[in-house]
């Protein structure tokens, strides 16, 4: 139920984030060459807006309601939304020609979970299908907590959206690449008011309420490095090669995992 909570608090600030947590244009256009135009059954991980005019027809799921009302354009004749896990969608093995989804596997609880998805994503593939799923990931090398706030203070940082997602990478260690997301928070708080830091260098002060969804939750996300992703893809049956976006900031960790069966 917490985890809902999260999410429910969110979704009202989603439609505000900018880059790199919301995919511009050029993401939307990347994601449907990759997937062939996205013809044919489409999975969506996810409710993300800009994905919805992909896929035919476009089939969203995500665990939680409150997401689907607040961000969904809503249902039609291609595309429908509904509650649904991601480790057991509902739907048969091997009919779906594409899986899509943008941070759906950073926001899964853990590991653990991560994998059951691509196991999940692996079995309602056709043979011949593939996935493209935008992921957030941790760099190599990676930077520390304190790495990316001297960054933050020396104008090396382009806006706190990029600020949240860094420090988040510096926090899930491995071997999990957990981090929870109150942490996120109280490590950037070691700035002081986010939105004060924020008018100070020039940045949006509004994203500074972005962190504000963070405090007193127990939700996680994973951010895993690339080589973690591509092992478990693997042994989900899929294998895992990176196409780099570009264009926004932020975009040097947020790499298009594309997953084909094996």
């Amino acid at each position: 139920m917490e985890t809902q909570d999260h999410w429910g608090r969110l979704a009202g600030r989603i439609a505000r984030m900018g880059p790199p947590q919301v995919p511009g244009p050029g993401i939307v256009a990347q994601i449907a060459d990759l997937c062939g135009g996205c013809t044919g059954v489409t999975v969506l991980l996810g409710v993300t807006p800009a994905y919805a005019g992909l896929g035919a027809p476009l089939l969203a799921f995500d665990a939680s309601a409150g997401m689907i009302a607040a961000v969904w354009p809503g249902d039609d004749a291609r595309r429908q939304a509904r509650v649904a896990d991601w480790t057991a969608l509902p739907l048969a093995d091997g009919g779906v020609r594409q899986v899509i989804g943008d941070g759906a596997l950073n926001a899964v609880p853990d590991r653990d979970v991560l994998r059951a998805v691509l196991r999940e994503v692996r079995r309602v593939l056709l043979p011949t299908g593939r996935a493209a799923l935008r992921v957030f990931t941790r760099p190599d090398p990676p930077e520390t907590p304190d790495e990316v706030l001297r960054a933050a203070t020396q104008g090396r940082i382009a806006s706190l959206n990029v600020l949240r997602w860094r420090l988040a990478s510096a926090l899930a260690v491995g071997p999990g690449h957990g981090v929870r997301v109150a942490d996120i928070r109280q490590a950037a708080l070691a700035l002081g008011d986010l939105a004060g830091f924020a008018r100070a260098r020039g940045l949006s002060p509004d994203e500074g309420a972005h962190f504000d969804t963070y405090a007193g939750s127990a939700a996680t996300y994973v951010f895993p490095d690339r080589d973690s992703l591509a092992r478990d893809a693997l042994d989900a049956g899929l294998t895992c090669a990176w196409t780099e976006t570009a264009g926004y900031p932020g975009a040097t960790d947020c790499p298009i995992a594309v997953l084909q069966p094996i």
